[in-house]
């Protein structure tokens, strides 16, 4: 999965809109018909690094997830990042 941030013209307002697919033809495939698109920037890498693991290990034990939750949750996120390296 990829991040995008969206500027999007719905024809009564401009907004920008974060946005998760896999690939910008999916996110027009499904959103594409809610006004027009401006503009799409992928910035997955922007958001997720090596520190983003820890941080949400962090933030999903400070909110009482347990242990078993949090490990798979972190993996997945753990797996994501690795591969797009």
């Amino acid at each position: 999965m990829k991040l995008f941030k969206c500027i999007v013209d719905d024809g009564k307002q401009v907004f920008k809109a974060y946005t998760a697919a896999k690939s910008k033809k999916e996110l027009l495939n499904v959103y594409g018909g809610n006004g027009t698109f401006e503009k799409i920037t992928d910035v997955t890498n922007d958001y997720f690094n090596d520190k983003s693991v820890e941080h949400l290990d962090d933030c999903l034990a400070a909110t009482k997830w347990g242990e078993g939750e949090r490990k798979l949750i972190c993996a997945l996120l753990e797996e994501h990042i690795n591969n797009k390296k």
